[in-house]
């Protein structure tokens, strides 16, 4: 990921990874998912939410983070620490706080446009033309309402790329890149594929008599690799966006 300081007015490609756009662009996903967390994923006294969003919810808990010292709902840690991240590298970066509202509209459609080849392919990896390979890792999605699949679908897709995407893959990057002094594009092409392969195991891969679905494990480490790709190439932003409409698509459409 490499965002473009300065000029005021960017061309497209340049302005859409920058942290004012990409907070500008997520944040309508994140308030989506937080109306959902209050409204339609409620069990019982519980919540269901998928598990990257818990575990980071379990790692504020870890390092003594307390929601209601900072007057926020446990489960909105996530989205807080989000959002302060990208306004942090707003102000360190000193880019300019302005954008324009066809770079956003234009992120939603790329990131649209994007998802798009991966629906085939989960469908493939679903064996059947009603079924779609799971997009999300942790819940049973047969008998949802459609307003609990997008909430979840929203939730994944920004929160599984924040765990994989940006703290796998770019802190190993950083890792190979910067201590390991890896040149070329082998540092992030390597990164990519451990965060794919993460990706993939993270969900669950058993079929009913306990063996794995292989199909279902290369369209998982395929996807992983598409997501890394995008946010090497068009950033976080792009990357958890085409995530999102991927699972959107497929929980919506999911029968059952």
């Amino acid at each position: 990921m490499r965002p473009v300081r300065g000029a005021a007015v960017l061309r497209y490609p340049e302005a859409s990874t920058r942290p004012l756009e990409t907070l500008l662009f997520l944040f309508p996903l994140l308030a989506c998912y937080e109306v959902g967390l209050a409204l339609w994923l409620r069990r019982g006294a519980g919540t269901l939410t998928n598990k990257a969003h818990g575990g980071m919810v379990g790692l504020f808990q870890a390092f003594g983070v307390r929601a209601e010292d900072l007057g926020l709902p446990l489960l909105s840690l996530p989205a807080a620490g989000l959002i302060l991240t990208l306004l942090a590298w707003q102000v360190i970066g000193r880019f300019p706080w302005r954008a324009r509202v066809t770079t956003i509209l234009g992120m939603y459609a790329e990131s649209v446009a994007l998802a798009a080849p991966l629906l085939p392919l989960g469908l493939l990896a679903g064996r059947g033309a009603e079924r779609f390979a799971p997009a999300a890792a942790g819940a049973e999605f047969a008998g949802m309402d459609a307003m609990t699949r997008l909430s979840m679908a929203l939730g994944a897709g920004v929160y599984e790329e924040l765990v994989f995407r940006m703290a796998v893959m770019g802190g190993l990057h950083m890792l190979l890149s910067d201590v390991a002094g890896w040149k070329g594009s082998r540092a992030w092409v390597v990164a990519m594929l451990a965060s794919a392969l993460l990706f993939a195991m993270y969900h669950p891969l058993r079929l009913a008599d306990g063996s794995m679905d292989a199909w279902k494990f290369a369209f998982l480490l395929l996807g992983g690799c598409w997501f890394g790709t995008l946010f090497h190439w068009r950033g976080f932003g792009i990357a958890a966006g085409t995530h999102a409409a991927y699972d959107v698509a497929a929980l919506l459409l999911l029968r059952g």
